[in-house]
């Protein structure tokens, strides 16, 4: 059997494009003689409905388009895998021909006995129905990716194919999708006999073929053994059937404690950093081609975040295949900043041949101190804030002078305890950290300076690893005076409770627990419950900068965008004191 992936880039929401490129590729089938064609699911709309997920119109407008692909390929005897609008939910749903309303489509192909499940969860709960006497899979839902979960994804599926002797093929959804909030992650590929050849579609530049051959494979489906998949996908057997194999979401990764809690421990670790920063670049990839633009401004500061964000920028500009002119990197000295990080982003620039444009904001700001009847000198929080808003103003209004987008660099564990200024660095056009604490930035830097593109700037970096985080809005002898981790705690421990607060929702009697275990030889008791108590303070209260945060895309298993990751911002913190 010969199998067509289909693989254009959608546009979010403009129907008739994505329509026009089906039809290309069902054309494209038809030269190359294939079978049937696989369409990766809601390819004709690139995102969620959201307003319009309950308007019949709507749903009209799009299984009109998918019909008219029906009947084009039904003249040459393809069969078609794709999705259709729901009535009742309004929810798109992979079907073949789109007229079926069993649990799965059946359907037989060129002697191949076929199936397609409507949906991940109805596919992972139903192992032993869909697999018993199926000879191919075909699967092409929206999948909501997160870093590291196209790796699960992939063995879990060998280990299936190898039990069951099925094939899965495989086109999901992503290519252009839209990335905020959800990421979709796109496979195309086979998965034959625990063996797969399978294509990530991270990077533009990356080749992947549309045609695969598919040999009939030998069954050997046992419907008496147990299957159990546990370990991958952090899936889970009932222990009471053999028949049902459960699929969690990622965010139910195996419980870790550990000192980098926020790397699943499930994933290899260079997989799974090298995977987050593919997405990050795919997903600001992704929104630049969407609204056709060619230029980003950031603001470098010499600091951890931004070096991550410069990086994600030049990769994502070469992927593209843009001109790195096109990348406005700023840095705006101020009160505090420091010899050392100026210094920093100099040499991040001068490695990868970029300009760095210098703006000093000290008069600028010592003016507006001085017009609000402020002496100009006394470093309190009005003192440090104008500096951070300063230079948001002027990275906003440099984008609309250079018809760019800002991008913004703030991370989890800033996000997480609000340690942003308000109107400063905590806007921006789009954020590419904001999934990203601080410890797994740190080990994701250490994997990427080893890559042969950004050797060019691997001392760089490394020195960026070696200084202490500051916000650097004091003033000093020209050396770094303020360091975060003074002020607040240690960056592992912050991610620690972020992780046991947010992923496995512990008590914060189980938090001092667990916390006494991992750093039994570094923090007491006392400088635990302490640093738990000032968590809890500034994550209630960090809410309402959170609950204006720039656009960005859900990455990782952790990201505090959206009711259901939100605290009230004027929410009494007792709950949790109380139970310390």
């Amino acid at each position: 059997m010969k199998i067509y992936l289909a693989n254009f880039k959608t546009k979010p929401m403009d129907i008739t494009a994505n329509f026009n490129n089906a039809l290309l590729e069902l054309d494209r089938c038809i030269e190359q003689g294939c079978d049937a064609i696989i369409y990766p699911a809601g390819c004709l709309i690139g995102t969620q409905a959201g307003i319009l997920r309950d308007a019949g119109w709507f749903r009209i407008c799009c299984n009109m388009k998918i019909a008219e692909i029906y009947r084009k390929a039904a003249e040459h005897g393809i069969c078609v895998v794709a999705d259709i609008t729901d009535e009742k939910t309004a929810e798109s749903r992979p079907q073949i021909k789109g007229i079926s309303s069993e649990s799965f489509k059946r359907m037989e192909i060129c002697g191949f006995k076929t199936a397609v499940a409507k949906s991940r969860h109805m596919f992972f709960d139903s192992i032993r129905d869909l697999c018993h006497g199926t000879d191919v899979v075909f699967i092409n839902w929206m999948e909501k990716g997160v870093a590291g979960q196209k790796y699960l994804l992939t063995e879990t599926l060998k280990a299936i194919s190898e039990k069951y002797g099925t094939t899965f093929v495989l086109n999901t959804a992503g290519k252009g999708y839209s990335t905020h909030p959800d990421f979709y992650m796109q496979i195309m590929g086979v998965i034959q006999g625990g063996e797969a050849n399978v294509f990530y579609g991270f990077g533009h530049d990356k080749y992947c073929p549309s045609v695969f051959e598919i040999e009939k494979p030998s069954l050997k489906y046992v419907p008496e053994e147990t299957t159990q998949f546990c370990g991958m996908i952090n899936s889970s057997c009932d222990s009471n059937t053999s028949e049902s194999l459960h699929f969690r979401e990622m965010a139910d990764f195996p419980v870790c404690y550990n000192q980098n809690p926020l790397i699943p421990a499930n994933v290899p670790e260079e997989f799974y950093c090298l995977d987050l920063f593919d997405m990050q670049c795919e997903a600001l990839a992704n929104r630049l081609t969407n609204i056709n633009c060619k230029n980003v401004v950031l603001n470098l500061s010499g600091g951890l975040d931004s070096t991550m964000a410069l990086l994600v920028c030049v990769n994502t500009f070469d992927m593209l295949g843009l001109d790195r002119k096109g990348l406005h990197i700023f840095t705006q000295p101020g009160f505090g900043t420091s010899r050392t990080t100026k210094g920093l982003a100099h040499d991040l620039c001068d490695g990868f041949g970029l300009e760095l444009t210098t703006i000093d904001i000290t008069e600028t700001c010592r003016a507006a101190l001085l017009s609000i009847g402020h002496d100009g000198v006394t470093a309190d929080v009005t003192f440090e804030n104008v500096q951070a808003r300063t230079r948001t103003m002027n990275a906003l209004n440099l984008a609309n002078h250079l018809n760019a987008i800002m991008v913004g660099t703030g991370d989890l564990s800033e996000i997480a305890l609000g340690f942003s200024t308000f109107g400063g660095d905590q806007i921006a056009s789009y954020n590419v950290n904001s999934c990203v604490s601080k410890t797994v930035m740190r080990t994701m830097l250490g994997y990427l300076v080893e890559l042969d593109k950004f050797s060019c700037v691997k001392e760089a970096v490394i020195n960026v690893l070696t200084i202490p985080v500051s916000p650097e809005l004091v003033p000093h002898g020209g050396e770094i005076k303020q360091k975060t981790e003074d002020i607040l705690a240690p960056y592992k421990l912050i991610d620690f409770f972020i992780y046991c607060t947010v992923v496995t929702k512990i008590p914060p009697k189980g938090i001092v627990f667990w916390a006494l275990q991992v750093f039994k030889d570094e923090f007491s008791e006392e400088y635990i419950r302490e640093k738990l108590k000032m968590f809890y303070r500034k994550f209630a209260v960090g809410q309402f900068k959170r609950s204006c945060s720039p656009e960005c895309a859900d990455i990782t298993h952790v990201n505090l965008n959206g009711e259901n990751r939100s605290f009230a911002s004027d929410g009494s913190t007792d709950i949790f004191l109380s139970n310390m």
